[in-house]
């Protein structure tokens, strides 16, 4: 089974294509958040560098975040089109979890951290089991100074990963000597992780209701917050 993946869950606007063997195929764009108008196009570009049309694919994956809102709306809308239109089951992952199995195989603690503006990072704690990720502390908002001092007592490896290293020094992030920050490619997250991700869920047709699967934000848009500052509503 062919599954088209896409990723739009931070500045990346990243498709892929995958089956039961191999990656077939994958775009990233990481630059200007330009996915209103990228997503598609390379799409039907990726679909005709595999000598593929829509009638080939079995299933759609996806991350609804938590990241850039006007990604994941752009993102959701369209897959949500593709699934519509060809009556494709949908598999949804967070991009948290995305992120984190891309270091696939780590035995150490994975802690992704993305930008949730305002001083806040969204972030999870997760460690593989063999082939299986899994998530010891659930996506929240956290400080880097809460995400320290969660795990002051790890004595296991920590790995930081996500866009936090362009909004914090490496002085800041290497707290303690168990840490260590994941090489520039393992930080944005990636389409092709997440049938990977979800092949379990996959294989057992256990899909998304895509009438009521919506992204995950986590937080107020940054338009929604300066309202309610300007109205008085935060204190």
């Amino acid at each position: 089974m062919k599954i088209l993946s896409i990723d739009t869950s931070s500045n990346n606007c990243s498709i892929a294509v995958v089956d039961e063997n191999a990656m077939l195929g994958e775009i990233s764009i990481n630059y200007n958040l330009q996915h209103s108008v990228l997503l598609m196009p390379l799409v039907e570009e990726l679909l005709r560098r595999l000598d593929m049309t829509p009638k080939d694919l079995g299933a759609l994956t996806i991350s609804t975040g938590p990241g850039s809102f006007t990604g994941l709306r752009i993102g959701l809308s369209a897959i949500k089109g593709v699934a519509l239109g060809l009556n494709l089951p949908l598999y949804a992952a967070d991009s948290l979890s995305t992120l984190a199995y891309g270091a696939f195989g780590y035995k150490g603690i994975l802690v992704p951290m993305v930008d949730a503006l305002r001083g806040g990072f969204y972030t999870g704690f997760y460690t593989f089991d063999k082939d299986r990720l899994v998530t010891l502390m659930e996506p929240v908002i956290l400080t880097l100074d809460e995400v320290k001092e969660k795990l002051k007592d790890e004595k296991r490896e920590i790995m930081i990963l996500g866009d936090i290293t362009l909004k914090k020094s490496e002085e800041e992030l290497l707290f303690s000597e168990q840490v260590i920050l994941a090489p520039q490619t393992l930080n944005i997250p990636k389409a092709s992780s997440i049938p990977y991700l979800l092949r379990e869920r996959i294989e057992n047709g256990d899909a998304d209701d895509i009438h009521t699967l919506v992204p995950l934000y986590m937080r107020k848009s940054q338009a929604e917050h300066e309202y309610e500052k300007k109205k008085g509503m935060l204190k």
